[in-house]
């Protein structure tokens, strides 16, 4: 019960960008507040990238969630057949949730400090015994099964304590933050934000991004405009958008303080010392792209890109 109670408290704080884009590092600077826990690992994965929890739980349409009174008569066969289909959907999605859990994100070849996978930061028979439980809980009520996985999962991972906040920093949660908020009304919001170039430089160096500088361009736009287009359903004092560049090189001192005044607490000495010595000018490599992925027909793409993102309010830099 004192844990049931505890988790009420405890506030998601959801860090994510377009990737490459500062977010494990400002995890990594939170988790050095004693009333912020970061996550271990870092970024747990299944919640918001694909077959994730999201999208076991908004991964069918909405209308299953209508009571058969409300459907006519002649409606009601096909309403029945539909309903079936989705049942059958969502059994697939939560079989390669499961799958996904156990196959890619239970162990992951990672570095320290992050973690390599949840086994990282859960005993296996708990998390065996959480999905059982969310399994039954999805045929109650989807929103509330998720919230209630959650909630444990977090009291479960180890070094669990008393903070107020849980940081993650998987870059999908922004693009996703209104599904997020849908789930867990009093979660917050770190969009991270890099000069956009720099961040295609750097996804051209692993295997998982584009494999172009031009490719890079479109993938940088689709995550930019999905991340606008989410987190206008989240309220303003609920989200803020901090660029690298500001936090590491341009306006430090200013920028800090605002993450901090966002959050509501104080400055400590051991996050102040992470801020100062990790987070410096040359960790944020900033300008790499000007020799490493430079050309006439990537900047005229660039431009075009960029009009188009200024043009539908986004904030990219």
């Amino acid at each position: 019960m004192r844990n049931s109670l505890r988790l009420h408290r405890v506030v998601p704080v959801f860090v994510g960008g377009t990737g490459r884009s500062g977010t494990t590092v400002v995890g990594d600077l939170l988790g050095n507040h004693s009333k912020i826990r970061t996550s271990i690992p870092i970024e747990i994965k299944f919640l918001t990238n694909r077959s994730g929890l999201v999208d076991v739980v908004f991964g069918y349409d909405q209308y299953i969630e209508k009571k058969p009174e409300s459907i006519s008569i002649l409606n009601f066969r096909t309403y029945r057949k539909r309903k079936q289909r989705d049942q059958e959907r969502l059994a697939n999605i939560l079989a390669e949730f499961n799958k996904f859990i156990w196959e890619k994100w239970w162990d992951i070849d990672a570095p320290p400090p992050h973690g390599r996978g949840l086994i990282s930061g859960i005993a296996k028979i708990d998390l065996e015994n959480l999905l059982k439980r969310l399994k039954r809980d999805l045929k109650i009520n989807r929103k509330w099964a998720a919230r209630r996985f959650m909630a444990t999962f977090i009291s479960k991972q180890f070094e669990a304590s008393d903070e107020i906040y849980w940081v993650e920093t998987t870059p999908m949660n922004i693009p996703e933050a209104n599904k997020l908020q849908e789930l867990f009304p009093n979660a917050l919001f770190i969009n991270m934000v890099r000069e956009p170039r720099d961040v295609i430089a750097s996804l051209l160096t692993k295997k998982w991004g584009p494999t172009t500088a031009l490719e890079g361009l479109d993938w940088i736009e689709a995550r930019l405009l999905a991340g606008h287009e989410a987190l206008t359903a989240v309220k303003p004092e609920k989200k803020i958008t901090i660029a690298l560049e500001d936090l590491a090189i341009k306006n430090r001192e200013a920028t800090y303080k605002k993450l901090l005044g966002f959050l509501k607490v104080t400055d400590e000495p051991a996050m102040q010392d992470f801020f100062t010595q990790s987070m410096t000018p040359d960790a944020a490599t900033s300008g790499r792209w000007k020799s490493e992925i430079d050309s006439p027909e990537f900047s005229a793409g660039y431009a075009d890109m960029t009009a188009r993102l200024i043009k539908a309010g986004v904030v990219f830099q």
